[in-house]
């Protein structure tokens, strides 16, 4: 196998966690905040709901940031992105279509390959990974500013305009979209979130009560 190959084939485990940690982030967070809408005795002023929040946003802009960043030792999506557009005769169709065989789709492999490569071509198309690549970038610009300005340091400059919320999710939405189509390119396996099933309640612990009755 290519080392550029095997080198892309373990960034994109660094990612998926990356990327899944964000995803996960932002369901539990939005959860959180329709507990509080659903129950009238939470709706008063709290500063807990203001740490929540800046919280939230710290942590997933800089995660956004992080994808982001093409630097010599930056593991991220842009700088894979920028890799198989600079190398894109590295992901084969021989490769791809090698990947099925023996499955019971292995006449689909072909075809499947075709998403991301013009039919009979014999590798990628470097086009297909740059509209990408600019997608995730023009999405990202606002959150980005954000974090470098506000979140990894204190910069003399505002930010142009600070992302909404709604734009954050619109963000993780689209890192967790781009993953799954290039999981499918790597390993033609097919997924459709990296949002796991929680095999537990994870809202017992509200419950039950944070302060005992003695506590003062």
């Amino acid at each position: 196998m290519d080392t550029k190959l095997k080198k892309w084939l373990r960034w994109l485990e660094v990612i998926k966690d990356e990327v899944q940690d964000l995803v996960m982030a932002k369901r539990t967070f939005h959860e959180v905040q329709q507990l509080i809408r659903d129950n009238p005795a939470l709706h008063q002023p709290n500063s807990f709901y203001d740490y929540l929040s800046r919280t939230y946003v710290s942590h997933v802009v800089i995660g956004l940031r992080r994808q982001i960043k093409c630097g010599n030792q930056s593991i991220s999506m842009a700088r894979m992105f920028e890799e198989l557009i600079e190398s894109p005769q590295v992901l084969t169709r021989s490769y791809y279509v090698g990947l099925y065989k023996g499955s019971v789709v292995e006449n689909f492999a072909d075809k499947d390959f075709n998403k991301f490569a013009a039919p009979e071509a014999p590798h990628i198309d470097p086009t297909l990974v740059a509209a990408d690549l600019t997608r995730l970038r023009n999405a990202t610009k606002r959150c980005e500013d954000f974090a470098d300005k506000r979140v990894a340091h204190r910069d003399k400059k505002e930010p142009k305009e600070l992302p909404t919320f709604n734009e954050v999710d619109a963000c993780i939405n689209l890192l967790d979209e781009l993953y799954v189509r290039y999981f499918m390119l790597f390993r033609a396996s097919n997924m459709g979130s990296l949002l796991p099933t929680r095999q537990y309640d994870w809202k017992a612990i509200f419950r039950v009560p944070w302060i005992s009755q003695d506590e003062k």
